[in-house]
């Protein structure tokens, strides 16, 4: 008797995403096809990272996959089910901190918390744990002011995992910080990606985080973005304990990821010389 694979579900499945925005300004109709139908499958506990062109629909695909924008058509479905709201199951960490600053770091963790009217010891018990795993334990009474750009986004992602979500969304989460900051937030993310085993979809612009942090790529089209090429990251993790940008694969996924951007760059540069015509 042969024996088959087993088939492992997709944690999340895009089917044939299309999201067109329009506007009307002095008058004037303004229509911006952003995604032109999006369909991939997300594996259980994967890191994946979305890069494309400015104006691919990055952002937007995140947003639906969190339900905070609907498609025109098309479906989310995760663990085989079709979602259509927001839910605990996910949680978004966004380039802007967020946070509120008439509130203390742990207030900040808590809130979504609250907003599940959860007790207030587990609650805070909690934001506690995660503000511990993401180095913060000693500045919970801090207001977020005091704080430098890259504790910020570490109090944005405590309070992103509170919720134990199974999937984080995260846009471009360390685009406004420093880059030592930067490369130590990299550092801490893929250690508790290591640790929780999350699924992570990841939006970036920059080609050496993509390939460091990421299992695989989905390279995004210009826009109306549609998927270009899904590119395997075959590198040895942990990838915080050695110098993986000197590994000859990592120059190689590199090279080859820029490649499929550099022509749809051009056309896009070449396209914004013209006027847009």
């Amino acid at each position: 008797m042969t024996g088959t694979a087993a088939v492992v579900q997709p944690k999340i499945a895009l089917r044939d995403i299309r999201k067109t925005f329009r506007w009307t300004a002095k008058g004037k109709e303004h229509v911006v096809p952003a995604l032109g139908g999006v369909d991939f499958d997300i594996r259980p506990n994967e890191f994946l990272t979305v890069i494309g062109p400015s104006g691919c629909g990055k952002t937007t695909l995140l947003r639906i996959l969190a339900n905070l924008a609907t498609p025109d058509t098309g479906s989310v479905l995760i663990d085989g089910q079709e979602v259509t709201k927001p839910g605990p199951e996910r949680a978004m960490v966004f380039q802007a901190f967020g946070l509120f600053p008439w509130k203390t770091v742990l207030d900040n963790v808590t809130f979504p918390l609250t907003l599940r009217k959860m007790p207030e010891k587990e609650a805070k018990d909690r934001a506690r744990e995660q503000l511990k795993r993401v180095g913060l334990e000693h500045f919970e009474s801090s207001h977020p002011h005091q704080l430098s750009g890259g504790m910020q986004q570490r109090v944005g992602l405590a309070r992103a995992l509170v919720t134990e979500p199974d999937i984080l969304l995260m846009d471009e989460p360390f685009g406004a910080i420093d880059a030592q900051t930067r490369e130590f937030m990299q550092e801490e993310l893929m250690k508790i990606w290591a640790d929780t085993n999350k699924t992570v979809v990841f939006i970036t612009h920059d080609l050496d985080e993509a390939v460091l942090l990421s299992d695989r790529i989905l390279v995004l089209s210009r826009g109306p973005g549609t998927v270009r090429r899904v590119v395997d990251v075959d590198l040895p993790r942990p990838r915080w304990e050695y110098d993986v940008r000197s590994h000859a694969t990592f120059a190689t996924v590199r090279h080859d990821i820029w490649q499929l951007l550099r022509g749809d760059l051009q056309a896009q540069t070449e396209e914004e010389a013209r006027g847009g015509h």
